[in-house]
């Protein structure tokens, strides 16, 4: 696989997204459910860094499908299932990012049917998947003109 056609910059501010998202979110899923529940600031917030999270996460997961697959994702999910499926990332990882991107699509574009107690639960146990989704960015990038984040 190719990974000299690397957009490293864009690479970069897409990881310093995904960054800056997971340390809210990770700051209001150390709340005690009730306190984060009863707070629609914080609510809104949370959303707002969820679908930052994602929207970063899945534009890092189009250029790599593009740049090193010569591939076009034909959803949000196909694009982290294509990176599995072509071994840039680990496989049970790529379907599980593809899950995530269903409740970012539900933030997006269904406000109405959020379960903030689902995005709780969501915050708290499976943000650690984009942080092993930036480890094998990484990786990757080590691979390609010796970029890192």
């Amino acid at each position: 696989m190719a990974y000299y056609n690397l957009n490293l910059s864009r690479i970069s501010e897409k990881v310093s997204d995904i960054k800056q998202s997971m340390r809210v979110l990770q700051n209001y899923a150390q709340q005690d459910d009730e306190k984060f529940l009863n707070n629609q600031e914080a609510i809104r917030s949370a959303r707002y860094a969820f679908i930052v999270l994602m929207e970063a996460a899945t534009n890092i997961a189009n250029h790599l499908c593009a740049r090193v697959l010569s591939k076009a994702p034909t959803s949000y999910a196909d694009s982290f299932l294509l990176l599995g499926e072509n071994a840039v990332i680990e496989r049970d990882l790529a379907k599980r990012l593809g899950k995530m991107t269903g409740f970012r699509n539900l933030l997006v574009h269904g406000y109405g049917e959020v379960d903030d107690r689902r995005m709780l639960n969501i915050m708290r146990e499976d943000l650690r998947d984009l942080a092993l989704y930036l480890e094998e960015i990484g990786q990757l990038l080590e691979k390609s003109a010796g970029g890192t984040f």
